[in-house]
């Protein structure tokens, strides 16, 4: 398992988590009312029965939706390949860029204004 790089508003709610859980004597921070862990499932069920509906798109939403918001996110910020494959826990910088670093429209959108300055 990985290590995380967490910042503080991220701390702060899993603190306020925390809080919330720690009558269930366990060492999990995302669990159910019985103190069980939540499973992958569920959130995915969750995904598709809640939000997926209010979607303009028809994309099958996962929980690993997040994950590849946040490396495209950091790709536009500009944040180098190593630094974002490092993050990930990627062992090559291959996959993070063939799975995760398409283009994105704000990306597309900027180099197009960045063209026309030329």
């Amino acid at each position: 398992m990985g290590n995380v790089d967490l910042f503080s508003k991220s701390i702060s709610i899993l603190q306020k988590i925390y809080d919330l859980n720690k009558e269930l004597d366990n060492e999990f921070i995302f669990c159910t009312n019985n103190g069980t862990p939540i499973q992958i499932s569920a959130i995915n069920s969750f995904l598709r029965s809640y939000v997926e509906p209010k979607m303009t798109s028809d994309k099958k939403l996962s929980s690993h939706i997040f994950r590849h918001t946040h490396v495209s996110k950091l790709a536009e910020l500009g944040v180098p390949l190593y630094a974002i494959q490092d993050r990930v826990g990627h062992e090559s910088s291959d996959i993070t860029e063939k799975i995760y670093l398409h283009i994105t429209k704000d990306v597309r959108d900027k180099l197009k204004v960045d063209i026309e300055k030329m």
